[in-house]
């Protein structure tokens, strides 16, 4: 067993290293197809992948809740279940393959933004770093991942349990047409899963992840000419009032092991047509995350309770509340043999052992948790590069997280060796 564990972290290393140039101009075809979200388009990265696994004969399939806005699901190895005909005939078993491994990326990325010294949608190599839109959130990490299904491919008859690559829509908008849909239309399950969509450079495992509760409050008031304001109700105004009273906004729940404090960000404003028109409306976005054992119910009362204030304090203040979307704090058990293979091989190949973290941002294992795969977050990159402008990405760091989900995978799904 020690012998083929050996023979099995050569083969890996030899493999990353002859694949090492493929693994980068992967990296730049994807950084190239721009599917800024909005609108997605995530089809131009999908053809990309597309051609790269039909040249390995890696089946795969499409799968689109909206035009354009395309999945990929590529499969390696051998389904979760078997039907195997036996004695009397014409009847049937089902006898259990070994396990399934999910791992999905995402195709879209943010806008590109302002403050970049290159073309973020032409990938720049330099210093041994990919530079590009998505380069680190999540290109570079679909790319490792495209490149890892290459070598399960070449180990296929050593697999007892199968292997599902994920290239995602809508990630960055909620993924309500990406994995949601995989999973609750698509019948999409597996029984773990891999989130590369963690950047911190396989130092931290994703274990858990606090409440995002994302919210739109609307100021109403009534328009009237700039010159005239006592005729009308400026709604800004109003809203100024409301959202000094939101910075007082407490939590009861402040400290974990594992998590950081809860938040709250004030992410955007829109109100007013002209500076000659007072503003009749005036619209905010809030985003919360908070900590478990603190219920969406009890922030939503809190913040209702500050809309209430403003409103007696001043007869003119209307106000609306909205939730926008919700996502409730996950975590999954430290304990999953998933959580062991990453430490021990991330050991053998970095080095390192890494630690147990929870996420402030939220990632789609919260979606997968709710659907019984058990989840994590792991992968390549910097927190600090996502969203930014010179977004980037190690190569090294991509090629080190393919041969330690090599080892995973082969460990995971392969074979069991007689003693």
């Amino acid at each position: 067993m020690q012998k083929v564990a050996e023979t099995l972290q050569r083969e890996a290393k030899r493999f990353v290293k002859a694949h090492r140039d493929e693994l980068v101009e992967l990296t730049c075809q994807l950084i190239r197809a721009r599917t800024e979200n909005p609108p997605g388009k995530e089809s131009l990265a999908a053809r990309v992948v597309q051609t790269y696994l039909k040249a390995l004969d890696i089946p795969y399939t499409f799968h689109e809740k909206e035009p354009e806005r395309t999945n990929i699901v590529a499969r390696v190895g051998h389904p979760q279940t078997k039907v195997q005909r036996f004695n009397p005939p014409k009847a049937e078993k089902v006898q259990a393959a070994g396990p399934s491994l999910l791992v999905a990326c995402h195709l879209d990325v943010v806008p590109a933004g302002d403050g970049w010294e290159t073309d973020p949608f032409e990938p720049l190599v330099k210093d041994g770093r990919v530079y590009g839109r998505g380069a680190t959130d999540n290109k570079g990490q679909m790319a490792a991942c495209m490149v890892l299904a290459r070598f399960l491919k070449e180990h296929e008859p050593q697999l007892q349990g199968e292997f599902i690559l994920i290239g995602a829509a809508d990630e960055e908008r909620g993924s309500r047409l990406g994995l949601e849909y995989l999973l609750e239309e698509c019948g999409l399950t597996a029984d773990y899963a891999v989130i590369p969509d963690v950047s911190y450079g396989m130092k931290k495992i994703d274990v858990a992840e606090k409440g995002a509760l994302f919210l739109e409050v609307t100021s109403y008031g009534r328009q009237a000419h700039g010159s005239r304001p006592e005729e009308g109700i400026n709604a800004i105004w109003n809203m100024m009032d409301f959202l000094q009273e939101l910075k007082t906004l407490s939590f009861t729940r402040t400290h974990h092991p594992l998590f950081t404090p809860p938040t709250l960000n004030l992410g955007t404003i829109q109100g007013g047509a002209a500076r000659n028109i007072v503003p009749g409306k005036c619209q905010v976005g809030i985003d919360i995350r908070h900590l478990p054992g603190e219920s969406k119910e009890e922030i939503l009362e809190r913040v209702s309770g500050i809309i209430k204030r403003v409103e007696e304090k001043n007869s003119q203040a209307h106000f609306e509340l909205k939730i926008d979307s919700y996502l409730e704090p996950s975590s999954v058990d430290a304990n999953n043999p998933l959580i062991g293979l990453l430490k021990r091989h991330t050991e053998a190949v970095m080095g390192l052992s890494p630690e147990l973290t929870g996420l402030s941002g939220a990632t789609v294992t919260k979606q997968l948790l709710q659907k019984g795969i058990t989840a994590v977050g792991f992968g390549p990159g910097s927190e600090k590069e996502a969203h930014v402008a010179n977004e980037s990405i190690d190569i090294q760091q991509l090629a080190d997280f393919v041969e330690i989900m090599a080892l995973v995978c082969m460990e995971l799904l392969g074979k069991r060796q007689r003693p």
